[in-house]
């Protein structure tokens, strides 16, 4: 068996199996009194002893499974090893909605070689929402198949808003909504990327965009989308190269090059 192939055999399950485990200790940790929650980068920008306690259950699996394979994560420093495929984590995604109590957040787990996301794990652990994706294979919620919705146009559309926690993004994100409105039947901000991605690959959303995110915001979501015939790309309509500075747009297809028109092109604030 070549490497590749056992990398294949075994990424997927090491993936679900990670996330379930995370998912174990988030559904424990939820609702549980937290006291003094820390910050990261900024004041809007929170971090738990559950966010990291699920990175460690989900590091020791994905390291036991391929100690070759770098591992990447929002709340560690990076493991590194064969630089040709790294593991990007979201322990914890929806960090705010998990410290209110509100159920809106994932694990988030994708594999990533130098064509881009390879596998990918998104587990919404209060809902038992498992989406998977391998690359050339299609996406599957529960192990139905996934496809992206039908609409064909604005009007009408449920949209997903990236609704980002620091200030001059959100107002940026803000200003744009008026010229949305009068189309879309819906405007959602779950308040967790990975779910608004693969929400999108369901067809519950026909798009979502952000003006900014992490890698580990996307490694996975991405997937989902495109491997249920959606199309990611940048605000400019390109490669999704640095989603921290150039933004990102997923939606069903059909509404890509409208809501392109629609959204600002410039990097983020």
């Amino acid at each position: 068996m070549s490497a590749s192939d056992r990398v294949d055999r075994i990424a997927l399950p090491a993936a679900i199996l990670a996330a379930r485990a995370a998912g174990d200790v988030l559904r424990h940790g939820f609702g549980q009194p937290l006291g003094r929650v820390e910050t990261k980068a900024h004041r809007h920008d929170p971090v738990t002893v559950f966010d990291r306690e699920a990175d460690r259950v989900i590091a020791d699996v994905l390291l036991d499974a391929l100690p070759e394979v770098a591992l990447l994560s929002e709340e560690r420093a990076p493991h590194a090893a064969d630089a040709e495929l790294t593991w990007v984590v979201d322990p914890l995604d929806g960090t705010n909605n998990f410290v209110r109590g509100l159920p809106d957040f994932a694990v988030s787990i994708g594999l990533v070689d130098a064509d881009g996301p390879r596998v990918a794990c998104v587990f919404d652990p209060m809902r038992e929402d498992l989406f998977t994706a391998v690359r050339g294979e299609g996406a599957r919620l529960n192990d139905r198949p996934l496809h992206v919705s039908a609409q064909a146009s604005l009007d009408g559309a449920s949209l997903g808003i990236g609704l980002s926690n620091e200030t001059a993004r959100r107002l940026t994100t803000l200003a744009k909504l008026p010229a949305l409105a009068p189309h879309a039947r819906a405007l959602r901000i779950v308040g967790s990327a990975a779910l608004d991605l693969a929400y999108v690959a369901a067809g519950r959303f026909d798009a979502t965009w952000y003006l900014s995110l992490h890698a580990w915001d996307i490694a996975a979501g991405r997937l989902l989308v495109t491997e249920a015939g959606g199309r990611v790309t940048d605000l400019r309509g390109g490669p999704v190269r640095r989603p921290e500075a150039d933004g990102v747009l997923a939606t069903n297809g059909a509404l890509h090059a409208a809501l392109l028109v629609a959204l600002p092109s410039s990097p983020a604030p």
